[in-house]
């Protein structure tokens, strides 16, 4: 398999983005929508771009690595070796483990909600990724055939765009269900893989195109794909500040605006992806330690992933006790952001030695070369 090394980069930057997403959240936790409030909600809405590169990368490794002639079986097989016994042990972990704002034990949980938690990713508010990534590592084989039948074709832009109609299609429609049938319907639709496909089969395309993709990126004025991934920031960032400050909170909103959010995210989405690459090619040309540093937080991502939440609930509960400063206080966030990082990073570089544990942290030599 050629490795591209782009994709540590990816990783680290989306890693970075989850914890803002998740450090950020907690605006809903100031009582009054001031600037603090505003300034959370748009970081929360333009750091969500990392749950599309991670998987924009899964379709672009898994493309590059099984290509041609592979055995599915051992494909399967990899695959349930990285994924499954970390989501089984973290599941069981964050079933027992509160972490929403603070730390604390929820007790011992019943089988119906074990059953949940496993089937729908809800033992923590970060697992549902899970859901949705064991789904498209389920269909790869199929996803990869049939891009491949477009691409032999000369369709492969044919079918972007529709899978981008589509996705957009489908989670427009996921908000409609939710408001009209109730909210359960949206949070079981928006985990089901076609919420994120477009994402995927980009990566498929990048993967079986990378030349090609490297050379019109190339080709674009560095300044000009920012300033889209800018102006995308701006629009949604804008949009959603502007419907909390008028609507009082963010599930306040009404479904237009849900609705025009979800047709403009890929806009975003897609220039940020680039703008993603830029980075990592400048970072890469750069060489030393911040390009050291960027790749190996990178390389341990999928734990940084895993133990995130863990760290934010200690680390806000030490915080709160230290300082007596609360989650509506200014410093709270930039603080709890970086300890969150240095403290996720630091804990699973140092498993990631011990032997076969690693492997609940998605650090084994498997995980690495996949």
């Amino acid at each position: 398999m050629v490795w591209f090394k782009e994709v540590e980069y990816l990783r680290g930057f989306a890693a970075l983005a989850v914890i803002a997403v998740h450090v950020s959240m907690n605006f809903t936790r100031i009582p009054d929508v001031n600037l603090l409030a505003l300034l959370d909600v748009v970081v929360y809405v333009i750091a969500h771009f990392a749950v599309p590169v991670f998987i924009f990368i899964s379709g672009w490794v898994l493309a590059a690595r099984y290509s041609g002639a592979y055995s599915v079986p051992d494909y399967y097989r990899r695959r349930a070796r990285t994924i499954l016994l970390p989501y089984f042990f973290f599941t069981g972990l964050y079933l027992l483990v509160v972490v929403e704002g603070t730390i604390g034990f929820a007790g011992m949980p019943s089988p119906d909600a074990v059953a949940k938690a496993l089937l729908f990713g809800t033992a923590a508010y970060h697992l549902w990724f899970f859901v949705l990534i064991i789904q498209v590592y389920l269909l790869f084989p199929l996803i990869a055939r049939g891009y491949d039948w477009f691409d032999r074709g000369g369709g492969a832009l044919f079918l972007l765009l529709s899978l981008l109609f589509f996705q957009v299609l489908w989670n427009v429609g996921a908000h409609c269900l939710g408001a009209f049938a109730g909210t359960e319907w949206y949070a079981v639709l928006i985990r089901f893989f076609p919420s994120h496909l477009f994402y995927f089969v980009l990566g498929i395309h990048v993967a079986r195109h990378t030349d090609r993709f490297r050379s019109v990126l190339r080709s674009r004025s560095p300044a000009g794909v920012l300033a889209a991934a800018g102006a995308g920031a701006l629009l949604l960032g804008g949009m959603w500040a502007a419907a909390v400050l008028h609507y009082g909170s963010l599930s306040g909103a009404t479904l237009s605006v849900f609705c025009i959010y979800r047709i403009l995210e890929p806009l975003y989405y897609v220039p940020v992806i680039a703008v993603l690459v830029l980075a990592a090619w400048r970072l890469e040309g750069r060489e030393g330690r911040p390009a050291g540093a960027s790749r190996s937080f990178g390389k341990h991502s999928y734990g940084i992933y895993l133990v995130h939440p863990l760290v934010i609930a200690a680390g806000a509960a030490a915080w709160t006790s230290l300082t007596g400063l609360s989650w509506a206080d200014w410093p709270t966030y930039p603080v709890l952001f970086l300890v969150t990082a240095a403290t996720s990073y630091g804990a699973v570089r140092g498993v990631s030695g011990v032997p076969y544990a690693g492997y609940l942290l998605g650090e084994s030599r498997a995980q690495k070369t996949d």
